[in-house]
């Protein structure tokens, strides 16, 4: 068999999601923040490393249930903390189900603005080697036996890529849209419409308009010949 290809989408169904979203909430020991860990993955497409960098402060999270994740530069998370400055902050959209996983989290555990969001019920910090352990359990316990030997959800990246695909496929697909959902996914627009093609439709030909692409692309004439001053006599 050859190997995947590291860009090639292997996509979650919502089916798959919800159902490891639930086995995480089921674990008699840390389920709360694995819930609330693979939640910010599977609903705001944030990369792990993002995730595990949240602190209370960096959630606005709506009595509404509408909220926001302020996403920093992993790089320059320090100096923004010594210097005070705010840097370039990404403003990532929660769904209502993600706000409400969070706010129980936050009072579950009474957090106060400066703590991390992801912590063990121990007081341990959410390490990659666990979540990658987590992960994989939470795999075997929710796939089927011939998806498990197979690339889908191989990595955890698998529910960012998840929900990326889903904010592409549910959407009008404009350029807006597609600068909107690069933004929020912390890549770029072309980046993004490389490694997911597959969920970009392809316009239909009456969506085309081809009245301003032959206009574009028109060749123009040569230039008529001035005309001549008559000579006067």
């Amino acid at each position: 068999m050859a190997a995947a290809n590291e860009d090639e989408l292997f996509l979650l169904t919502d089916r798959q999601c919800s159902s490891i979203l639930d086995w995480a909430a089921e674990q008699p020991r840390n389920g709360g923040v694995l819930q609330a860990f693979l939640a910010s993955l599977a609903l705001a497409a944030l990369q792990p490393k993002e995730a595990l960098a949240l602190r209370a402060r960096d959630m606005e999270l709506a009595d509404n249930g509408s909220g926001v994740l302020l996403i920093g530069p992993q790089e320059q998370k320090h100096r923004r903390e010594a210097s005070g400055d705010a840097g370039t902050i990404r403003r990532v959209p929660a769904c209502t189900e993600l706000v409400a996983i969070l706010k129980e989290e936050i009072t579950r555990r009474d957090l106060r603005p400066h703590d991390a969001i992801f912590v063990l019920d121990d007081g341990r910090a959410l390490t990659a080697p666990v979540y990658r352990k987590i992960w994989q359990q939470a795999r075997a316990a929710v796939l089927e036996a011939y998806e498990i030997d197979s690339p889908l959800g191989r990595n955890i990246s698998a529910l960012r890529d998840t929900c990326i695909a889903a904010w592409l496929t549910n959407g009008d697909q404009t350029a807006a849209h597609i600068l909107a959902v690069a933004e929020c996914a912390g890549m770029s627009a072309p980046r993004l419409a490389e490694r997911f093609a597959q969920c970009l439709r392809k316009p239909m030909p009456d969506e085309i308009p081809w009245d301003r692409m032959k206009a574009a692309f028109r060749i123009p004439g040569p230039p008529s010949e001035p005309a001549l001053a008559a000579r006067r006599p």
